[in-house]
């Protein structure tokens, strides 16, 4: 870098108080599609954790297309705040031990619980509020994806 560029991104700390940089640098779709698959995975684990623990109706969306910020949803449904809390104890500990990763959100079960592993979102709620905030339904347009797994029984209000 000259002096110049040094001055400018001086200039640019003063006004603004941070500089932003972003390169020209595209990932390839290879590399995307090789993060989706990823995280797909990853995905179907925490919701496989949450099966293990009696949730109900499971659905795990791909919303990548629809949102900024993620690529799945997971939500569930539990039938009381000590289920909801299990659930989430079960798959923090498994992106913990088995992924090495931190969920961000809550650690007290209410009637939605969210944690937030960055590229996958997992909601936990009661049957009234997954009734009421209807996600499925919000993000309609978002891919449904098949789980591999049994005892899925479907929850309606």
């Amino acid at each position: 870098m000259s002096e110049d560029t040094d001055d400018m991104f001086d200039d640019l700390f003063k006004k603004y108080g941070k500089v932003v940089f972003k390169g020209n640098a595209q990932k390839y779709a290879s590399a995307e599609v090789d993060e989706d698959a990823e995280c797909l995975s990853f995905a179907v684990a925490l919701a496989k954790v949450a099966s293990d623990v009696k949730a109900s109706d499971i659905k795990l969306l791909f919303v990548k297309p629809l949102v900024y910020w993620t690529r799945f949803f997971i939500i569930a449904t539990a039938f009381s705040r000590p289920q909801i809390d299990a659930i989430g104890s079960k798959i923090r500990d498994l992106a913990e031990t088995q992924y090495g990763r931190t969920a961000t959100g809550d650690h007290k079960p209410n009637s939605w619980t969210l944690l937030d592993f960055g590229d996958v979102v997992v909601h936990i709620f009661l049957p009234p509020q997954r009734a009421l905030y209807n996600l499925e339904e919000f993000y309609a347009n978002a891919t449904l994806i098949d789980l591999p797994f049994e005892n899925q029984q479907t929850f309606r209000s």
